[in-house]
């Protein structure tokens, strides 16, 4: 019983950070003129928190195995709804942003702890239902996000969306201290190496704050050379440390770890393909159909419902057609929705040429989801859960930003080539940009569905056993 409900606990909190982070693409255009942000820096209402969540997860995943993995969530917890109240409380474009770089750090510690529980408590069935609920709280956070960053802020104003977190936060860490008391005692607290640490949240900080500013302006880019630089400086000693280190944040048998280095690869890969569709879509949305943000946001609640849909039924998938194949299947069918979707006309039509799409799209999105974390747990470490959990967050987080960033750029570059040509419009030549930026994301998945099927069929003539 107590399973039970530590499932609908991290579930629920699933549910928090996918809204914290979709409802931001609503509100955004609101507090930067109500804070007067400047048109470059309304960015960093959304890049203060992916910068810190993503500089923070590999380090939050390991500290949850070092310091105790329910200790860590429950802090994650408390961080979230203090950045939560002092973005509420904002009332300058510095204080907003403090606010979600804070917010950053605890969802970055109660994701990494929150799968690390998942990878330490629940084994078999009971692990792929535990996931399965994680992505279905991802389908609907993402439908609620929307909906909730549209209506609040027209009712209550943007800062209630942040009140949300801050109730949503303490109720569930209210809730946590008896539900996972049981589990507190099985991580033991050890000394964590602080050097190691800080090179190591440096580097991967630098990392995100470089990839976020590369597709901006040429004053972007010269930070963003100056950030990977750095990063690529902390990271190198970071390693060089860990040699040394008596007490290393990640072992050097965790690089020999080929199952679940693929599954790192792979969490990262789906990412890079997944997360720029949901932008480009929109941006088609809007700037093609003439559609509102609200009404472009409300556009993907049917996506949001098949990705609900199908994560209760992965683990059919995975019995019958082994764990490489079900995710040869989530592959491919992004690659079809993809490729679909980079069809997009001029005067497209709402439910044949994106309805259509997406809805394939939100059948292997949790396919995607599921299966590699599934794997990456299956060459799980004992006592290493929150390391595997974060490398996969880690990978997943890097892979969308990395995605999002190529495929825009490359959108970008293409559209200017073709507005040089006489019979394209403006409109025209976006369209193209985007569709050409969608075709290397179905590519890519065709690829690595066909990788999958393949290694598959290998292990398979080799006698060895499907997983």
């Amino acid at each position: 019983m107590n399973h039970q409900k530590t499932m609908v606990l991290l579930a629920a909190t699933q549910l928090l950070l996918i809204i914290d982070t979709s409802i931001i693409n609503v509100i955004v255009p609101t507090i930067a003129t109500e804070l007067r942000f400047s048109e470059s820096g309304q960015s960093w209402i959304a890049n203060a928190y992916l910068i810190a969540f993503g500089g923070a997860l590999l380090l939050s995943g390991r500290v949850a195995d070092l310091a105790g993995r329910v200790r860590v969530f429950q802090a994650g917890l408390l961080v979230l709804v203090v950045g939560s109240a002092v973005a509420a409380l904002a009332f300058s474009p510095l204080a907003l942003v403090v606010g979600r770089a804070i917010q950053g750090l605890g969802a970055a510690l109660s994701a990494a702890a929150s799968l690390a529980l998942i990878l330490a408590t629940f084994r078999g069935h009971e692990r792929e239902r535990a996931l399965g609920m994680l992505a279905a709280m991802a389908g609907l956070g993402g439908a609620a996000g929307t909906f909730l960053g549209g209506a609040l802020t027209e009712w209550l104003g943007w800062r209630s969306t942040f009140w949300v977190n801050v109730i949503m936060g303490m109720l569930l860490l209210a809730a946590s201290i008896s539900i996972l008391r049981p589990l507190k005692g099985k991580s033991e607290a050890r000394a964590i190496d602080l050097s190691g640490a800080i090179l190591l949240i440096a580097g991967q900080t630098l990392l995100a704050f470089g990839i976020v500013r590369l597709g901006e302006t040429s004053d972007g880019q010269r930070d963003a050379v100056l950030a990977l630089t750095g990063s690529l400086i902390a990271l190198t000693l970071f390693f060089v440390h860990q040699r040394r280190a008596q007490a290393a944040l990640i072992p050097n048998r965790t690089w020999k770890n080929t199952g679940l280095i693929a599954a790192a690869a792979l969490a990262g890969t789906g990412q890079f393909v997944l997360f720029p569709m949901f932008f480009i879509a929109n941006l088609y949305l809007q700037k093609a159909l003439g559609y509102s943000p609200f009404a472009s946001g409300i556009a993907f609640l049917p996506l949001c419902a098949v990705v609900v849909l199908t994560s209760s039924s992965i683990g059919i998938f995975i019995r019958k057609l082994g764990l490489d194949y079900t995710m040869a299947v989530g592959f491919a069918a992004v690659a079809i929705g993809l490729g679909w979707l980079s069809a997009m006309p001029i005067g497209g039509n709402f439910w044949t040429d994106v309805l259509g799409p997406t809805l394939i799209v939100g059948v292997g999105l949790p396919i995607i989801a599921i299966t590699t974390n599934i794997l990456g747990g299956q060459h799980a470490e004992s006592g290493e859960e929150g390391l595997t959990s974060g490398l996969l967050n880690t990978a997943q987080q890097f892979g969308s930003v990395m995605g999002l960033s190529a495929m825009l750029s490359l959108a970008a570059f293409y559209t200017s080539h073709l507005e040089t040509q006489a019979d394209r419009t403006a409109i025209g030549a976006l369209v193209g940009g985007y569709s050409l930026a969608l075709m290397l994301a179905c590519a890519i998945a065709i690829a690595t569905a066909v990788l999958l099927a393949v290694k598959r069929e290998r292990r398979i003539a080799s006698g060895q056993p499907d997983v």
